[in-house]
Parts: structure tokens; C-alpha cells; sequence
């Protein structure tokens, strides 16, 4: 990430079954990096949200960063290094 980009929000589509889910937020938290929780299972509004970013791959943890410039990096499944990088931590 260019240093001169300021994280906007993180969200990540999660499901009530996802264990992989499960262990990134609960990564997430120990890091202290506030995130939105979106589950794609219990909300229609957050599925086609889900369906309409994330690049036709339909498996969850998906996160989405957003960065001051509107670009977003997206991450699929719990992709430890790649999250660190993404987030500068």
C-alpha cells in the first residue's frame, strides 16, 4: 500500500457458519483494526453487495479495504500476509 494512503473502512463479508470467518476477525480485533461485519447469510442487501464485488468468486471471509483515494484492495479467504501488508501492520 503507498504510504500516503489513508485506510477508509475495512468490511468483511462473513457467513454464520464461516470458521475462517471466524478466525480473521478475531485477528482483526487483536490488531485493533475496526472493521464492518456483513453477513451474507442473513441479509439480501449484504449478499448482493457480495455478489456484485467480488470478482464471481463466491466464498467468504471476503474483505474489502477501502483507501482515501476510493481505490479498495480486495482479499480473498484469510490471506494473513497479504491483510498485514494491505493494512501496514
Amino acid at each position: 500500500m503507498d504510504t500516503k494512503e489513508v485506510i477508509e473502512n475495512v468490511t468483511v463479508y462473513s457467513s454464520t457458519t464461516c470458521s475462517s470467518c471466524r478466525v480473521l476477525m478475531k485477528w482483526l480485533d487483536s490488531e485493533g483494526i475496526a472493521y464492518t461485519k456483513l453477513l451474507t447469510d442473513e441479509s439480501d442487501e449484504a449478499m448482493a453487495k457480495f455478489i456484485e464485488i467480488n470478482e464471481g468468486i463466491l466464498s467468504v471471509p471476503f474483505t474489502v479495504i477501502r483507501l482515501s483515494s476510493g481505490s479498495e484492495i480486495k482479499i480473498h479467504g484469510f490471506q494473513k500476509s497479504k491483510l498485514k501488508e494491505s493494512l501496514g501492520i
